[in-house]
């Protein structure tokens, strides 16, 4: 995800920073650097990597937030965690300057693996505890269509919409080949998504 950072972004805050590794990766001397982390455990680590750490929900904390303050908020693998990111990313709209960026990873479901495997094979959604597109802590299931959905009805511009760790088993590959570009956007685990906030 580092190459979706513009170089010119000067105040950033990770949504769901983790123990702070990616904010480790942004950390330079005219920057400053947020987090936030529910794992309080995590966010103590974190916090020696970023120059504020909140703990708790981004909801909870957005009153705390300062308005029109960030270039840049990111989501690395968060909003599908969410019970409403829609409600998430609107709020997000009012701590970003007017033009800031809104960056975001988020798995695909309509994935080949998945399509073919959980839903066509085995005819079953089944959570899983071990991670991936059905991971148990997923709250929301995404497709490249309603990614864009979600942020161009919450108000912004999608700058940049891309898939990320395509699949790699020859006969997956073979699947979408032969679909004659119906499952283009199941090649990729990930979509990476840079939004803009529309000015007013």
């Amino acid at each position: 995800m580092l190459r979706y950072i513009p170089n010119e972004a000067i105040t950033i805050l990770e949504v769901g920073c983790g123990e702070g590794s990616f904010c480790n990766l942004l950390k330079r001397n005219d920057r400053e650097i947020w987090g936030i982390e529910i794992n309080s455990i995590a966010a103590v680590n974190a916090a020696k990597e970023c120059n504020k750490i909140l703990v708790g929900d981004f909801d909870d904390l957005y009153p705390q937030l300062p308005k029109n303050y960030f270039d840049l908020v990111i989501f690395n693998d968060v909003l599908e965690h969410l019970y409403n990111p829609w409600e998430t990313i609107r709020k997000v709209k009012s701590i970003l300057k007017p033009n800031g960026l809104l960056i975001s990873s988020i798995p695909n479901f309509r994935y080949v693996g998945n399509l073919i495997t959980e839903i066509l094979i085995e005819k079953d959604f089944r959570y899983k505890p071990e991670g991936g597109i059905l991971d148990d802590t997923h709250i929301r299931f995404f497709t490249s269509k309603s990614i864009l959905r979600m942020f161009t009805d919450e108000g912004y511009e999608v700058l940049i919409h891309e898939g990320l760790r395509p699949c790699k088993s020859w006969k997956e590959k073979m699947v979408i080949s032969l679909s004659m570009g119906f499952l283009k956007d199941a090649r990729h685990k990930q979509f990476a998504t840079v939004a803009q906030n529309k000015t007013k």
